[in-house]
């Protein structure tokens, strides 16, 4: 499936709406139809490379709804003018062959979208709806995830970027095919959940053999792609990934390992199924010793537990389904009826550096 695929399905759209015009009939309203997207991300779905399809838009499991213009409601007409307004952006944009970012598309008519997140929703519904990964669409990610590291990136004009310039780590790049991604003196790769815990690993010596890498929190599609990158690129490079004992942490690490189902369509090209669990899990969190260490205990809130329920009803977590020791942890969570988060490591001696360094076998 190519670009010209995608801008002849829009100039399809295009057509329809004229047709509906010229015909002026009660019938003859204008109308887009869209294929409903799972909104439930936080319940990973392992990959099957729908992208690599044509959206199969007669199949009885795929949900559409039509918007239709001037449609019953005032919100309704609106939703249709975002939707139109947006396909002619990135339209013009596939047309032009100038790749555009989401930002760029809400401050193109700011007073239509209201908010970035109508555009970012509106965007991941039109790849969603054509079957198609959103590079497709000539919309590029705007990274929120940080990365540092002993590598470097050689651009195709020459320009270089080198992961330890900053020391407080970098917006994660956009790397495209033009570019050299060079891994020579990368020993691994550690994925952190959060903010204040990669800061704390990138004042160590940590990043001089290896990449740390964080999407404060669940992780963006450029954070995503760019740890497949490098897992494409050096196959044999160990990945880890460093979560929350809690459900979400185990969500999150799913999601980078098998996917989302709310990106359903862009998991076969962003999910790194080699990354391996460092923790934190049971077992780390009664080793902890001390009243201070066992004080960093939280009890599991109602959302904590009906997101593990609903983890355990999934592909991924169900019983004999694709990872069982991760329904194990999630089951000793609700047994226990406890979380932990990463810091709580700060408790023992040495502090999360030290813990990571034996880990990982650097000590």
């Amino acid at each position: 499936m190519t670009s010209d695929w995608v801008i002849s399905r829009m100039e399809a759209i295009f057509e329809d709406q004229v047709d509906a015009m010229e015909r002026c009939e009660d019938d003859g309203k204008l109308a887009i139809c869209m294929r409903i997207r799972p909104r439930n991300s936080v319940v990973p779905a392992p990959f099957q490379g729908e992208h690599d399809a044509e959206p199969a838009s007669g199949e009885a499991s795929v949900r559409m709804r039509t918007i239709r213009f001037p449609g019953k409601s005032t919100p309704e007409a609106w939703k249709y003018t975002v939707i139109t307004r947006i396909l002619e952006l990135i339209h013009e944009a596939l047309i032009s062959g100038v790749a555009i970012t989401k930002r760029d598309i809400y401050y193109r008519q700011p007073d239509l979208f209201v908010t970035q997140s109508v555009v970012d929703r509106c965007v991941d519904d039109l790849a969603f709806t054509f079957g198609v990964p959103r590079s497709l669409l000539n919309v590029s990610a705007a990274a929120k995830g940080l990365v540092l590291g002993n590598f470097t990136i050689v651009r195709a004009d020459g320009a270089a970027m080198n992961g330890l310039s900053e020391k407080e780590g970098v917006l994660v790049p956009n790397i495209v095919p033009t570019d050299t991604l060079n891994l020579r003196s990368v020993e691994f790769v550690l994925v952190v959940e959060k903010e204040a815990t990669f800061r704390t690993l990138a004042s160590s010596n940590l990043k001089d053999s290896g990449i740390l890498l964080t999407a404060k929190g669940y992780p963006d599609i450029a954070t995503r792609s760019f740890l497949r990158t490098i897992s494409t690129t050096n196959s044999t490079l160990p990945l880890f990934a460093l979560v929350d004992f809690d459900p979400d942490g185990l969500a999150i690490l799913s999601t980078y390992t098998h996917g989302s189902a709310s990106l359903a369509h862009e998991n076969a090209a962003l999910s790194v199924p080699s990354i391996q669990w460092l923790g934190i899990k049971s077992q780390d969190v009664s080793a902890l010793e001390g009243v201070h260490a066992r004080q960093g205990l939280l009890k599991l809130t109602k959302r904590d537990r009906g997101l593990a329920q609903r983890m355990l009803g999934n592909e991924v977590f169900g019983e004999g389904g694709l990872e069982g020791e991760w329904r194990n942890e999630l089951l000793v969570m609700l047994m226990l009826g406890v979380k932990a988060e990463i810091q709580i490591l700060e408790a023992r001696e040495g502090g999360v550096v030290e813990w990571v360094k034996k880990r990982l076998g650097l000590v």
